[in-house]
């Protein structure tokens, strides 16, 4: 398939079946930067109402880098992965201290921020200030791969990137990035396709897993009084969670890797976020 093909199919495709997503009306980087952190590994019908929650309680960088974590936390929850909460403060303090509040441009200099990979830095560069810089998620990946590489396995985003930065239309880029993204995301939902991938990876399941017990921690210090609970306390809940589900992690693996992403912390005998 020709470029300039797959670039009209593409398009056409969109502009009949393109989604209307909040984030999508707007070229604040922060804002931006809210939606792809929440995105990662959460479907976007979860996202759209924490979306609009966070930025009703932290409407600007600033407002971000200044809150408490256990305000943050109370926010974020319901999302999962909590270290996305942690970095995304973190980008915001940087930012606020370091850049006079204003976001680099380029996927390079965004990269430097906490937290942020390539796609995530690509992303924001495109949406935020028209970077034509390709950048390959879950859901590009897969359209390329489909589009590119029909029959072929142990396929490399290193094969795939020439391909992509010639696609990028000289007009427009932000437009293209969704169509791709909702392209792979509706029209090429089945996971068979990324499977070809050689960065193919199945994500594991949550219940019982050790994020699981992470998640369950910061959920009973957020509905604690003053969010916090004696050491003993937390400690019993979670090894009565943790043998309820068969598994063999213990309590004190969980906190310690909580305290170590700066996530809660220990006061004498008890912890708090």
């Amino acid at each position: 398939m020709t470029i300039p093909t797959f670039q009209k199919k593409i398009l056409s495709w969109y502009q009949k079946n393109g989604r209307d997503l909040p984030w999508r009306h707007t070229e604040d980087p922060y804002k931006i930067l809210v939606s792809e952190i929440m995105l990662q590994q959460t479907q976007v019908s979860r996202v759209i109402p924490k979306y609009e929650l966070f930025l009703k309680s932290f409407p600007t960088v600033e407002s971000l880098s200044k809150t408490k974590t256990a305000k943050l936390l109370e926010v974020w929850s319901g999302l999962g992965y909590w270290r996305r909460a942690k970095f995304l403060k973190q980008t915001a303090i940087e930012i606020a201290k370091n850049h006079s509040g204003k976001f680099p441009k380029t996927p390079g200099e965004l990269q430097k921020l906490p937290g942020i990979g390539p796609y995530t830095a690509g992303a924001v560069a495109c949406f935020a200030f028209s970077s034509r810089e390709p950048f390959i998620d879950t859901n590009i990946r897969r359209v390329y791969l489909h589009f590119f590489f029909p029959e072929q396995k142990d396929i490399s985003d290193s094969e795939i990137f020439p391909i992509a930065k010639r696609a990028v239309p000289k007009n427009d880029p932000r437009r293209w990035g969704w169509a791709l993204f909702d392209y792979g995301a509706t029209e090429l939902k089945e996971t068979a396709i990324n499977k070809r991938s050689r960065h193919y990876t199945k994500q594991s399941k949550f219940e019982g897993s050790f994020r699981s017990f992470r998640a369950k921690a910061v959920k009973k210090l957020l509905a604690s009084p003053n969010q916090k609970l004696s050491r003993a306390e937390l400690f019993d809940y979670l090894e009565e969670e943790i043998r309820s589900a068969e598994q063999d992690w213990s309590a004190e693996q969980v906190l310690t890797a909580l305290q170590k992403d700066n996530l809660i912390k220990q006061n004498k005998n008890s912890y708090s976020l």
